[in-house]
């Protein structure tokens, strides 16, 4: 911080404020469950569809079945691949605010 801290009066006001956040159970479950395990779900979701698409496409030889599974494969990459990101952003420590959209 370039400038000096919060005066004693902002420090009290934000401890009020942090408690009072604390204390909202409905938010706390809000900002846990969020969108990171839902991306993980459909991730999960995507990639037994690739497998499934790819058994049944190498039983079948069936060209219809390949493009799906490609079409599963792409759809599971662009799914996972930014919590993977993050993740490895995480444990090396380079951490950057996300922006929701």
């Amino acid at each position: 911080m370039d400038g000096p801290g919060l005066s004693d009066r902002e420090q009290r006001a934000l401890a009020a404020i942090e408690a009072e956040l604390r204390g909202d159970r409905a938010l706390d479950r809000m900002l846990r469950s969020g969108r990171r395990r839902r991306r993980a779900v459909w991730a999960g979701m995507w990639a037994a569809v690739t497998a499934a698409l790819f058994v049944a496409a190498s039983a079948a030889v069936s060209e219809a079945l390949l493009w799906g599974c490609a079409a599963a494969l792409v759809l599971t990459v662009v799914t996972a691949l930014p919590p993977a990101v993050e993740r490895v952003r995480h444990i090396r420590g380079r951490v950057r605010p996300r922006t929701e959209a």
